[in-house]
């Protein structure tokens, strides 16, 4: 399965998931930002290739529903809020919360 991160600025909580994810069998992940300025906007290619979107806040799904017209992947909102810097121990833990009960623990295959 392919799974989109999505935040703001692709700076902090899409890198965090990306990262936590990354070596996780049976899904590849990339991540992108919502922002002109972010490291990398989402892009039509982007949701062409996702199966899946997560998303952070609901204006990151509000901005690409508004932005990229036909059919969509599943878009999921983590509700992880944009308090923390990329190094703080405590986004990873936000994320990993709220990730586990959507794409199963980092790094390791769903059915285990």
């Amino acid at each position: 399965m392919n799974v989109f991160f999505v935040c703001s600025l692709n700076h902090a909580r899409s890198i965090v998931a990306e990262r936590m994810y990354r070596r996780t069998p049976g899904l590849c992940v990339r991540s992108g930002g919502i922002d002109a300025r972010a490291r990398h906007q989402v892009d039509e290619r982007d949701l062409i290739w996702a199966d899946h979107i997560v998303v952070f806040e609901p204006a990151h799904e509000r901005w690409i529903r508004d932005t990229f017209v036909g059919d969509l992947p599943v878009i999921t909102d983590v509700c992880v809020p944009d308090d923390y810097t990329v190094e703080d121990v405590r986004l990873a833990n936000a994320i990993r919360d709220a990730l586990e009960p959507v794409l199963g623990e980092p790094g390791k295959s769903r059915g285990r």
